[in-house]
Protein backbone atom coordinates (compact mmCIF):
# COMPACT_ATOMS: atom_id res chain seq x y z
CA UNK A 1 0.00 0.00 0.00
CA UNK A 2 1.27 3.29 -0.49
CA UNK A 3 -0.31 7.22 0.55
CA UNK A 4 -2.48 7.02 -2.16
CA UNK A 5 -4.62 4.59 0.09
CA UNK A 6 -7.18 5.55 2.33
CA UNK A 7 -6.54 5.47 5.51
CA UNK A 8 -8.66 5.18 8.54
CA UNK A 9 -7.78 4.30 11.76
CA UNK A 10 -10.65 3.11 15.16
CA UNK A 11 -9.66 1.96 18.86
CA UNK A 12 -11.89 0.12 20.59
CA UNK A 13 -12.67 -2.21 17.52
CA UNK A 14 -12.44 -5.85 19.23
CA UNK A 15 -16.29 -5.35 19.68
CA UNK A 16 -19.50 -3.19 19.49
CA UNK A 17 -19.39 0.59 18.25
CA UNK A 18 -15.78 0.11 17.40
CA UNK A 19 -15.77 -2.74 15.58
CA UNK A 20 -19.16 -1.70 13.66
CA UNK A 21 -17.79 1.39 13.02
CA UNK A 22 -14.65 -0.58 11.38
CA UNK A 23 -16.55 -2.72 9.50
CA UNK A 24 -19.21 0.09 8.20
CA UNK A 25 -15.80 2.44 7.25
CA UNK A 26 -13.85 -0.70 5.46
CA UNK A 27 -17.45 -0.99 2.86
CA UNK A 28 -15.87 2.47 1.34
CA UNK A 29 -12.52 1.23 0.44
CA UNK A 30 -10.92 2.52 3.21
CA UNK A 31 -7.70 0.04 5.09
CA UNK A 32 -9.01 0.06 8.05
CA UNK A 33 -6.17 -0.14 11.29
CA UNK A 34 -7.92 -1.01 13.95
CA UNK A 35 -7.01 -1.25 18.02
CA UNK A 36 -7.68 -3.46 20.70
CA UNK A 37 -7.10 -5.41 24.18
CA UNK A 38 -8.32 -8.74 22.57
CA UNK A 39 -6.60 -10.28 19.29
CA UNK A 40 -8.91 -12.59 19.26
CA UNK A 41 -11.89 -9.68 19.31
CA UNK A 42 -9.97 -8.44 16.62
CA UNK A 43 -9.58 -10.85 14.59
CA UNK A 44 -13.09 -10.95 14.56
CA UNK A 45 -13.91 -8.12 13.24
CA UNK A 46 -11.27 -8.46 10.70
CA UNK A 47 -12.92 -11.57 9.32
CA UNK A 48 -16.08 -9.47 8.22
CA UNK A 49 -14.56 -6.90 7.22
CA UNK A 50 -12.19 -9.20 4.84
CA UNK A 51 -15.67 -11.11 3.93
CA UNK A 52 -16.95 -7.36 2.85
CA UNK A 53 -13.57 -7.26 0.10
CA UNK A 54 -12.28 -5.07 2.62
CA UNK A 55 -8.71 -5.05 4.35
CA UNK A 56 -7.65 -3.77 7.77
CA UNK A 57 -4.85 -3.89 9.77
CA UNK A 58 -4.59 -5.13 13.19
CA UNK A 59 -2.53 -3.60 16.76
CA UNK A 60 -2.98 -4.87 19.98
CA UNK A 61 -2.83 -2.17 21.91
CA UNK A 62 -3.92 -1.28 25.21
CA UNK A 63 -4.80 2.45 25.61
CA UNK A 64 -2.59 2.61 28.36
CA UNK A 65 0.29 2.20 26.72
CA UNK A 66 0.74 5.66 25.86
CA UNK A 67 4.63 4.68 23.98
CA UNK A 68 2.75 2.60 22.24
CA UNK A 69 0.66 4.97 20.81
CA UNK A 70 3.74 7.09 19.64
CA UNK A 71 5.15 4.31 17.90
CA UNK A 72 1.51 3.09 16.14
CA UNK A 73 1.87 6.97 14.92
CA UNK A 74 5.32 6.48 13.98
CA UNK A 75 4.45 3.08 12.04
CA UNK A 76 1.69 4.97 10.37
CA UNK A 77 3.83 7.66 8.80
CA UNK A 78 6.42 5.39 7.68
CA UNK A 79 3.84 2.98 6.00
CA UNK A 80 1.66 5.67 4.82
CA UNK A 81 2.50 9.08 5.28
CA UNK A 82 -1.02 10.27 6.03
CA UNK A 83 -4.32 9.34 8.62
CA UNK A 84 -7.42 10.55 6.70
CA UNK A 85 -10.25 9.22 9.60
CA UNK A 86 -9.23 9.18 13.12
CA UNK A 87 -12.09 7.31 15.42
CA UNK A 88 -11.08 7.35 19.31
CA UNK A 89 -13.59 4.82 20.73
CA UNK A 90 -11.49 2.93 23.12
CA UNK A 91 -12.51 3.80 26.52
CA UNK A 92 -12.61 1.58 30.06
CA UNK A 93 -16.04 2.98 32.85
CA UNK A 94 -14.47 1.86 36.24
CA UNK A 95 -16.40 0.79 39.36
CA UNK A 96 -19.64 3.15 39.46
CA UNK A 97 -20.42 4.09 43.17
CA UNK A 98 -19.60 7.25 45.46
CA UNK A 99 -16.62 9.06 43.79
CA UNK A 100 -14.78 8.46 47.68
CA UNK A 101 -14.96 4.73 47.45
CA UNK A 102 -13.24 4.33 43.92
CA UNK A 103 -9.42 3.74 44.41
CA UNK A 104 -6.70 6.40 43.39
CA UNK A 105 -5.52 3.38 41.08
CA UNK A 106 -8.69 2.90 39.05
CA UNK A 107 -9.04 6.85 39.22
CA UNK A 108 -5.62 7.09 37.35
CA UNK A 109 -6.51 4.30 35.07
CA UNK A 110 -9.82 5.79 33.75
CA UNK A 111 -8.20 9.00 33.03
CA UNK A 112 -5.26 8.04 31.76
CA UNK A 113 -7.38 5.78 29.08
CA UNK A 114 -10.12 8.00 28.44
CA UNK A 115 -8.61 10.96 28.74
CA UNK A 116 -4.64 11.41 28.35
CA UNK A 117 -4.59 8.24 25.93
CA UNK A 118 -6.15 10.87 23.26
CA UNK A 119 -3.97 13.22 24.38
CA UNK A 120 -1.04 10.81 22.87
CA UNK A 121 -3.25 10.33 19.70
CA UNK A 122 -3.71 14.02 18.86
CA UNK A 123 -0.31 14.73 19.88
CA UNK A 124 0.77 11.64 17.55
CA UNK A 125 -1.85 12.10 14.75
CA UNK A 126 -2.20 15.40 13.95
CA UNK A 127 0.34 16.00 11.82
CA UNK A 128 -0.45 12.77 10.13
CA UNK A 129 -4.19 13.78 9.65
CA UNK A 130 -2.93 17.61 8.21
CA UNK A 131 -1.78 14.77 5.34
CA UNK A 132 -4.66 14.19 3.93
CA UNK A 133 -7.23 16.09 1.64
CA UNK A 134 -10.49 15.82 4.21
CA UNK A 135 -9.26 14.73 7.35
CA UNK A 136 -11.81 13.57 9.97
CA UNK A 137 -11.51 13.08 13.40
CA UNK A 138 -13.92 12.20 15.61
CA UNK A 139 -14.26 11.52 19.74
CA UNK A 140 -16.43 9.14 21.27
CA UNK A 141 -17.97 10.64 24.82
CA UNK A 142 -21.31 10.14 26.83
CA UNK A 143 -24.07 12.01 28.14
CA UNK A 144 -22.54 12.15 31.74
CA UNK A 145 -19.86 14.23 30.59
CA UNK A 146 -22.01 17.42 30.67
CA UNK A 147 -24.78 16.36 32.67
CA UNK A 148 -23.22 15.47 36.13
CA UNK A 149 -24.83 12.33 37.68
CA UNK A 150 -23.80 10.73 40.70
CA UNK A 151 -22.32 7.44 41.18
CA UNK A 152 -20.50 7.67 37.67
CA UNK A 153 -17.07 8.77 39.49
CA UNK A 154 -13.88 9.02 37.01
CA UNK A 155 -15.55 7.33 33.60
CA UNK A 156 -17.85 10.87 33.97
CA UNK A 157 -14.59 13.19 35.04
CA UNK A 158 -12.86 11.59 32.23
CA UNK A 159 -15.40 12.21 29.76
CA UNK A 160 -15.94 15.98 30.16
CA UNK A 161 -12.00 16.43 29.98
CA UNK A 162 -11.74 14.96 27.26
CA UNK A 163 -14.80 16.54 25.20
CA UNK A 164 -13.13 20.29 26.84
CA UNK A 165 -9.87 18.95 25.05
CA UNK A 166 -11.23 18.45 21.95
CA UNK A 167 -12.73 21.80 21.65
CA UNK A 168 -9.79 23.58 22.71
CA UNK A 169 -8.13 21.05 19.74
CA UNK A 170 -10.49 22.33 17.50
CA UNK A 171 -10.56 25.65 18.15
CA UNK A 172 -6.24 25.80 17.39
CA UNK A 173 -7.39 24.05 13.98
CA UNK A 174 -10.24 26.69 13.32
CA UNK A 175 -8.52 27.85 9.87
CA UNK A 176 -8.21 24.56 8.35
CA UNK A 177 -9.85 21.75 6.78
CA UNK A 178 -9.98 19.44 9.68
CA UNK A 179 -13.26 18.19 10.63
CA UNK A 180 -13.64 17.45 14.70
CA UNK A 181 -16.39 16.15 16.28
CA UNK A 182 -17.33 15.26 19.60
CA UNK A 183 -19.68 11.92 19.33
CA UNK A 184 -22.75 10.59 22.21
CA UNK A 185 -24.08 7.80 20.75
CA UNK A 186 -26.48 7.46 23.49
CA UNK A 187 -27.96 4.57 25.26
CA UNK A 188 -26.47 1.56 23.01
CA UNK A 189 -26.39 -2.52 23.65
CA UNK A 190 -22.81 -2.31 24.60
CA UNK A 191 -20.90 -4.44 27.07
CA UNK A 192 -19.93 -1.31 28.71
CA UNK A 193 -23.81 -0.62 28.81
CA UNK A 194 -24.17 -4.12 30.16
CA UNK A 195 -21.40 -3.64 32.60
CA UNK A 196 -22.70 -0.32 33.93
CA UNK A 197 -26.35 -0.64 33.42
CA UNK A 198 -26.92 -4.75 34.79
CA UNK A 199 -30.63 -6.23 33.62
CA UNK A 200 -31.61 -3.57 31.50
CA UNK A 201 -33.47 -4.54 28.82
CA UNK A 202 -31.39 -4.36 25.48
CA UNK A 203 -35.05 -4.20 23.11
CA UNK A 204 -34.56 -0.59 24.91
CA UNK A 205 -30.92 0.25 23.39
CA UNK A 206 -29.74 0.85 20.31
CA UNK A 207 -27.87 -1.67 17.90
CA UNK A 208 -24.14 -1.10 17.63
CA UNK A 209 -24.54 -1.44 13.90
CA UNK A 210 -27.12 1.54 13.43
CA UNK A 211 -24.96 3.58 15.56
CA UNK A 212 -22.13 2.80 13.09
CA UNK A 213 -24.17 3.84 10.36
CA UNK A 214 -24.99 7.13 11.25
CA UNK A 215 -21.11 7.56 12.34
CA UNK A 216 -20.23 6.89 9.36
CA UNK A 217 -23.16 9.64 8.23
CA UNK A 218 -20.90 12.44 9.75
CA UNK A 219 -17.90 11.00 8.89
CA UNK A 220 -18.52 10.61 5.67
CA UNK A 221 -20.34 14.23 5.43
CA UNK A 222 -18.81 17.32 3.77
CA UNK A 223 -19.56 19.27 6.74
CA UNK A 224 -16.55 20.11 9.03
CA UNK A 225 -16.99 20.33 12.36
CA UNK A 226 -15.26 22.18 14.78
CA UNK A 227 -15.98 20.63 18.14
CA UNK A 228 -19.36 20.60 17.95
CA UNK A 229 -20.99 17.63 19.87
CA UNK A 230 -23.85 15.07 18.11
CA UNK A 231 -26.17 13.37 20.27
CA UNK A 232 -26.65 10.55 17.74
CA UNK A 233 -29.80 10.09 19.75
CA UNK A 234 -31.45 12.97 17.94
CA UNK A 235 -29.26 12.84 14.58
CA UNK A 236 -31.15 11.89 11.80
Amino acid sequence: MNNKNKIALITGAGSGIGAETAIAIAKHNYHTIITGKSLSSLEKTEKVIADNGGSCTLVKLDMNDLIGIDKLGLEIFKRWKKLDILISNAAILGTLGPIHHQSSDEFIEVINVNLISNHRLIRSFEPLLKNSNKPKASFLSSTVAYEPRPFWGAYAVSKASLQHMVKIWSMENKNNNLSISIINPGKTNTKMRKQAMPGENSNNLQNPKDVAEKIKRIIFSNKIYKGEIIDLMRFN
